[in-house]
């Protein structure tokens, strides 16, 4: 009679784009993470608006950004050594129920009408650390779940419910701020998150292979080497790094992009946030039917090539309709460097340092905020078209260039 890991191995080798909805304790898991990203976008959308309303600064709204990802930075490699020895699950309904309350409790500051720069910059330092810790036991959880054999395709479909819960949270969030006002859009955040921490709650633990036995004291220290002894390690940490501060922080001026360029509204930003996400659910149903095939350092380059020249594609549009296709590719390279990032680093690690591994993948992405704020001082100074087209060409030459380090292209 088959084992339970000889039948899922079997499951995820089939081929099929949605296997692991296979594995025990996936769908629940898939459903908290989609519920997590609607209100995770809804949030992005509310703060990135009202900063740019109250400030009427593209250097404001960087700032704001940068705050929700400094905490990556700071302790992203110290509390992924944690994740490592608490119970993933748990960690992931205590900070779902987080989330919850710090957007709830900034929701009703809203109302009362005392929400500034001061108060956006703080709410967004709070999220930063939740946002880490609960990626972090997420990714953790689902490799947890798939083993290596089925990493790629779970992690693609995770990335997917978040893509497709922000394609629909990033219109609604839009709308409902238009419409309702500012302390609607961050109690629906907040409904959002309570819910993903709800699913979990209800869920019981599954563990698709044996967990190596937790350490009584977490070896932070340990942890805090991993990048330098672990080369691979090291290496995707620089792709994501580069990316972070020249290609996903440039969302940063995407606000300024709407109101300024295109003539557009809150409802505008909705739309090219949607568009963005949609792309990153059609490149994310890619990477799940096909995986790596062994290619995995490739495509990571690739898709950061493509982006860059997307981004400068975007600068220089005055259309609505190319600017949402030209972003429509922007998410789908974006959504595929996310994926192929995590699932690498993660098999890059024994298991007993998966934690650590996503840990250091944070830490790159704590990189954003000095993309976030020299984007936007320099929006500030000559513009946002020409720093994005700048920005664009210079994450295109740096993947070129990147492609000169054969470990990287190695990479499976």
């Amino acid at each position: 009679m088959a084992t339970g890991g000889t039948r899922r191995r079997s499951i995820l080798r089939s081929g099929a784009t949605l296997a692991a909805f296979r594995i025990p304790g996936y769908t629940m898991l898939w459903l908290s993470g989609a519920a997590a990203g609607f209100g995770w976008s809804v949030s992005l959308v509310a703060v990135s608006w009202v900063t740019l309303e109250v400030s009427d600064s593209a250097f404001a709204v960087g700032a704001t950004f940068a705050a929700r990802l400094m905490p990556a930075l700071v302790l992203g490699i110290p509390l992924g050594s944690l994740v490592d020895r608490f119970d993933r699950r748990r960690t992931l309904i205590v900070m779902n129920a987080a989330g919850a309350g710090a957007l709830l409790v900034v929701g009703l500051v809203a109302v009362l009408g005392h929400l500034g720069l001061g108060e956006l910059l703080f709410l967004s330092l709070g999220l930063g650390i939740i946002d880490m810790t609960r990626g972090t036991a997420y990714q953790s959880y689902v490799f947890d779940l798939a083993g290596p054999e089925g990493a790629t395709n779970a992690i693609a479909l995770g990335n997917l419910g978040g893509q497709i819960a922000s394609t629909i949270g990033s219109i609604s969030g839009g709308v409902v701020l238009e419409q309702l006002g500012v302390g609607s859009s961050f109690v629906m955040a907040a409904a959002f998150a309570a819910a993903g921490a709800v699913g979990m709650a209800m869920s019981r633990r599954h563990a698709g292979r044996e967990r190596a036995a937790p350490r009584l004291v977490p070896s932070i220290a340990r942890s805090m080497t991993l990048i330098v002894r672990n080369r691979l390690v090291a290496l995707i940490a620089i792709v994501v790094i580069v990316n972070e501060i020249l290609g996903f922080a440039s969302i940063t001026l995407f606000p300024t992009f709407a109101r300024d360029v295109l003539g557009s509204d809150a409802a505008g930003l909705g739309a090219l946030s949607s568009s963005r996400s949609l792309g990153g659910i059609i490149g994310l149903l890619l990477l799940a039917r096909l995986g790596f095939r062994g290619r995995g350092g490739r495509l990571f380059l690739l898709a950061t090539l493509a982006s860059g020249l997307a981004l400068a594609g975007f600068a220089v549009s005055t259309s609505f309709a190319l600017s949402m296709l030209l972003i429509l590719l922007v998410g789908m390279c974006w959504a595929a460097t996310d994926t192929l990032g995590q699932s690498l680093i993660q098999q890059s690690v024994e298991d007993h340092e998966r934690g650590a591994a996503m840990g250091i993948w944070f830490f790159g992405i704590g990189f954003g905020p000095f993309g976030h704020l020299a984007l936007g001082a320099a929006a500030t100074l000559v513009g946002a078209p020409v720093v994005l087209l700048l920005d664009g060409a210079a994450l295109a030459v740096i993947a070129v260039a990147l492609t000169a380090v054969r470990r990287i292209r190695r990479l499976e």
